[in-house]
């Protein structure tokens, strides 16, 4: 929290986007933890995430809205996109908000997990800078487009999925990057079924 605070983000703020951080750490993604840290520090002391955006409904309907988060926080932008998303589902049925103008905004199971709390179907995804190359492709066009949905289990427990699209998540050769260790390739120890 106090890293966000240095930047003069307000204190609810900090404290909420310390929250999705957190979050990510105790759900086993320590990709998108605490250890992602540094990069929002980097971003911030460039000038290229906004501490104080003003983040506003561009576009509305009744079930559906378009948030501009004014290059803010996705830590923050989200979270605040989500609650209108799940305030419009309370009133209307559903709630659909698309967000324009801001960045990373940790783990996506994050969003659907703050639906089940209200006994709701969560589902959140995003798009993301390209990462992955296609099937036989030798040049990065894809983002790894992470999505995750949370169902709630009425008498069992929730089933909660948080998945990226590629084969492996960016965030795992992150990790092993920053442990010095190789990145295994995908299928190089194991053979195709006949």
């Amino acid at each position: 929290m106090q890293v966000f605070l240095h930047f003069g983000i307000s204190k609810n703020d900090s404290a909420l986007a310390s929250e999705v951080l957190s979050l990510a750490d105790v759900r086993g993604i320590d990709s998108h933890g605490v250890a992602r840290l540094h990069t929002y520090f980097e971003m911030l002391t460039l000038g290229r995430i906004n501490p104080h955006p003003a983040i506003k409904i561009v576009r509305e309907r009744k079930s559906v809205c378009t948030v501009d988060g004014d290059n803010g926080l996705g830590l923050i932008v989200g979270p605040k996109a989500n609650a209108i998303a799940m305030d419009k589902a309370d009133q209307f049925g559903s709630g659909w908000v698309s967000v324009c103008n801001t960045n990373h905004y940790g783990i996506a199971s994050y969003y659907s997990l703050k639906a089940l709390e209200r006994d709701m179907i969560g589902w959140s995804m995003t798009n993301s800078t390209k990462l992955v190359a296609p099937l036989w492709g030798g040049e990065r066009m894809l983002g790894t487009n992470p999505i995750s949905i949370a169902f709630p289990g009425l008498k069992n427990l929730p089933i909660v999925i948080d998945l990226a699209t590629s084969a492996a998540a960016y965030g795992k050769i992150e990790i092993a990057k920053r442990k010095g260790q190789p990145v295994p390739r995908v299928g190089s120890s194991t053979k195709m079924a006949r």
